[in-house]
């Protein structure tokens, strides 16, 4: 049976962990710093499914348009979305089995189905994998086979990719395909078409989760639904458990309206076209689109004046690009901080008071604090250190995985970010580095460890490190540090080489962009591990 480790249930063998309090998890209770709002209502007694849909079939809402797709001008009403939502659950539970313990992975770009297709898992009480639709074969197949996955839901334009990966699972018993409208309705053989699915008719249709979540307050607190795949702090990617509880928790810290979105590739003109004509006030972004809207000499060819607030997430906002992307459209610009582990929000900058640079205070009921890196020792306002989490959005675990998830989950409840930050006398934090090795490419996450381990497949390398370099475009970009082999011909094995062959492998976002350097050795520690402070410690140097 497959649960989630929750570092509360988990004990090791044989010893205490007492590098947790070495490392920081302690602190002193009185430098915790709580969130400013008021706190959340804690005693939660509906799951995910039924919270979010409980008026989308009243007249208020029944016939206004949820989500609107400006690549191909579908949309979806409320009573649309709720109709699909209660006939995939029904399908699933009835007709394809789907038990609580069970995975579903969604394989797609964004989609006006993908939430609906979200809940009937949660009702079904399974849990649901989103997986990046840039994702090659080998990186989707790991993720099926980590997660366990039952069905593949897979879009159209993403088929031949999930049913290669699929072939190498022996999990995965049905791949159901989500219609393009753009091309040919025709699905392969032995899939499963969407839309028998969400038109599934049942003498008793399931309307409500199963009681596997809601039995009891503690079910909607500790049953998982969502398991995105992140690698957190170090490492190769890992599932984190989000229960019912972690987003209900998330989502009323939180509010939204009707949403617009693009299922094609994000072009910055059609997207200034989309704001042009359905005039959006709100407009949630990362930071390389900000850039665009900044500097792109398309913008003047359309009027943006509808957006009164933009909201920047996934990645650090530069100064320089947030100052001069307020002053071109006369906009407001407000950052959020957050993480798959945190549901995944931690900070936000409200609409009224919104600081310059900062990622904002802590969500309701959240606390945080800082703590130095090297003593363990809580910090006060303007002394920058790790920053640690805890609140009911902080994730139940990573998925079999007790020892990854006791590395920054204390006993406590308290998370360890990774993040280097500080927070001022007034209580806005302030992002200024990263401990975690992570790398942030256009807000994707890229682990320096999956694309060592690809590297090192190759049979010209000897040894290789990765490490980020700025970009102003994307943020950062992996580069590659690399050993060769003395039997390597530096004819054949140049930089080029190496990028090429990478990028047949891995999904654009993680390609080596930011270069490959040969070196005669990689600095380590004398454990073995990699000293990516002194290759980043290099970097800084060079772009001074």
């Amino acid at each position: 049976m497959l649960r989630p480790i929750c570092v509360r249930q988990a004990r090791r063998i044989g010893g205490i962990r007492t590098y947790l309090s070495t490392r920081g998890f302690a602190g002193s209770l009185n430098l915790e710093r709580p969130s400013p709002f008021p706190p959340i209502e804690q005693s939660l007694h509906s799951a995910v499914p039924e919270f979010v849909s409980s008026d989308w079939n009243s007249p208020t809402l029944a016939n206004k348009i949820a989500i609107r797709d400006g690549s191909t001008g579908e949309t979806r009403t409320f009573s649309d979305h709720h109709t699909s939502m209660t006939n995939v659950a029904s399908a699933l539970h009835y007709e394809y089995m789907l038990k609580p313990d069970d995975t579903v992975a969604l394989f797609s770009p964004n989609n006006i189905d993908y939430l609906p297709i979200c809940l009937a898992v949660g009702m079904c009480g399974s849990k649901v994998a989103p997986i990046n639709p840039l994702s090659t074969v080998d990186e989707l197949s790991k993720i099926l086979e980590r997660s366990f996955t039952k069905i593949l839901f897979a879009h159209a334009k993403l088929l031949p990719v999930a049913l290669e990966a699929a072939s190498k699972c022996d999990g995965v018993e049905h791949v159901v395909v989500i219609p393009d409208v753009e091309s040919d309705p025709d699905i392969a053989h032995g899939t499963v078409n969407f839309e028998s699915l969400s038109k599934f008719i049942h003498s008793e249709p399931l309307t409500e989760s199963v009681k596997a979540v809601h039995h009891h307050v503690k079910d909607i607190q500790n049953h998982p639904w969502l398991l995105p795949y992140s690698s957190g702090t170090t490492g190769l990617p890992k599932g984190v458990c989000l229960s019912h509880g972690n987003m209900l928790s998330n989502l009323l810290q939180m509010d939204g309206n009707e949403l617009i979105t693009t299922s094609g590739r994000f072009d910055l003109e059609t997207f200034c076209s989309l704001v042009q004509e359905h005039k959006p006030e709100r407009a949630h972004l990362v930071p390389p689109i900000i850039l665009g809207l900044g500097k792109h000499p398309v913008v003047d060819n359309y009027d943006l004046s509808s957006i009164k607030m933009i909201i920047s997430a996934a990645a650090p906002l530069g100064l320089e690009t947030e100052t001069m992307t307020k002053k071109r459209l006369g906009t407001n610009i407000k950052q959020a901080w957050g993480m798959s582990e945190l549901s995944p929000l931690g900070t936000l900058n409200s609409d009224f008071n919104a600081r310059t640079a900062s990622v904002g205070p802590l969500m309701p009921s959240t606390y945080g604090k800082i703590l130095d890196v090297d003593t363990g020792k809580s910090l006060g306002p303007n002394e920058p250190g790790e920053l640690l989490i805890k609140g009911p959005q902080v994730m139940m675990g990573y998925l079999n995985d007790t020892e990854k998830t006791e590395e920054c989950l204390s006993d406590r409840g308290w998370l360890r970010t990774g993040d280097l930050s500080y927070y001022d006398e007034d209580g806005y934090f302030y992002i200024t580095d990263r401990i975690k090795e992570m790398i942030k490419v256009r807000a994707f996450q890229v682990a320096p460890a999956e694309l060592e381990e690809l590297i090192l497949n190759n049979e010209h390398v000897q040894d290789v490190a990765v490490v980020q370099i700025p970009d102003e475009e994307s943020g950062e970009l992996p580069r590659a540090y690399v050993v060769l082999k003395p039997s390597a011909d530096l004819k054949e094995v140049t930089e080029e080489y190496l990028k090429d062959w990478v990028k047949e492998r891995v999904s654009p976002y993680k390609r080596i962009e930011g270069g490959v350097v040969f070196t005669d050795a990689i600095p380590k520690s004398a454990s073995g591990k990699i000293l990516r402070r002194v290759l980043r410690d290099q970097v800084k140097e060079e772009f001074v």
